[in-house]
């Protein structure tokens, strides 16, 4: 089996995660990290036991492929570093904070004929890869999808809007239940609570003008939620990406003899799908091994990354305007 040396830039929470899950991966080589935050780089240093580079150079010097999880605001400038030092990148979401920047990006890999992939880790969430399973694209004609977390103990960025924080997941996996559909109308509410930026928005997105998507995003609840649920001519399919179930409820109008002592109706079936037991980041990660060492294309790229990305900036604009 070959191994893939690969090195990670940045180490905040994200960051970190990358480095004990290819730490522990026996398909990856970690060459080592780099941070410009010393204090984080030495808490890194410590925990994992492995190198700190002085500079991104160094690094990018000395590996087959990065994992760039900076902030995203220098995506661009660190990609675009990676791609000078003919490196593959796996650069966490958002590919960028602008299609412009984005399509530079794709460009500088496409130019070289290295893998660029794109971290939208939930599309590696077991709940969600088998509700894509179940479903085809034609057979949807509605989907509501609830993302939200509490405000205090969250720990998210308030500089962004909460649409290219949270809500930027569930239009990303909105799109790839549609796959192949396009959006031809898009409709964007937002408010501000707790900060200057959008804290709560809902995203109204029409496919083809059969189906449509309602997308909640919010930073400022009280619980967690993390759903998705959709819409069929047999019934729905509801997903919880946190509890780690999915469940079909199909509708049905099946009744026995009324004048029976014993007479019943049945409303509806419910079935329960058997969730596999699988950390989203690792499996993000052995895909992207998969994309470079045996060359096969990488599951979420550029393209679907400047989607997003697009989506989300519409909404912004309708949101803050």
């Amino acid at each position: 089996m070959k191994t893939l040396k690969v090195g990670v830039i940045g180490t905040g929470n994200m960051g970190r995660n990358h480095v004990r899950n290819l730490a522990a991966e026996k398909k990856f080589e970690l060459a080592g990290f780099y941070d410009v935050n010393k204090e984080q780089a030495w808490e890194t240093l410590q925990r994992y036991g492995t190198k700190a580079f002085e500079s991104m150079e160094a690094l990018l010097d000395e590996v087959e492929a990065v994992v760039i999880a900076v902030p995203s605001s220098l995506h661009k400038e660190v990609a675009l570093l990676a791609a000078e030092h003919g490196v593959h990148a796996l650069v966490e979401k958002p590919l960028a904070t602008t299609c412009k920047e984005a399509e530079i990006i794709r460009k500088a890999y496409e130019e070289k004929g290295l893998k660029l992939a794109v971290g939208h880790i939930e599309r590696f969430n077991p709940v969600f890869r088998e509700l894509r399973k179940l479903v085809e694209p034609e057979d949807i004609f509605f989907i509501e999808v609830c993302r939200y977390s509490p405000y205090s103990n969250s720990g998210r960025i308030t500089d962004t809007s909460v649409v290219e924080d949270l809500m930027i997941h569930d239009v990303d996996l909105v799109c790839a239940l549609m796959e192949g559909k396009e959006v031809t109308s898009l409709h964007g509410r937002g408010e501000s609570v707790r900060s200057k930026r959008t804290d709560f928005a809902t995203c109204i997105m029409d496919f083809d003008g059969k189906a449509h998507a309602v997308v909640n995003a919010s930073r400022v609840s009280q619980n967690k939620v993390r759903t998705i649920t959709v819409h069929t001519a047999e019934g729905c399919i509801c997903a919880d990406l946190l509890a780690k179930t999915l469940e079909i409820y199909k509708s049905t109008n099946m009744t026995t003899d009324l004048t029976r002592d014993n007479s019943w109706r049945q409303e509806g079936i419910i079935q329960k799908v058997y969730i596999p037991i699988e950390e989203p980041l690792r499996a993000e990660l052995i895909a992207f091994y998969e994309s470079v060492v045996n060359d096969v294309p990488v599951v979420i790229g550029a393209e679907s990354g400047i989607r997003a990305i697009k989506i989300c900036e519409q909404v912004v604009h309708r949101t803050e305007m």
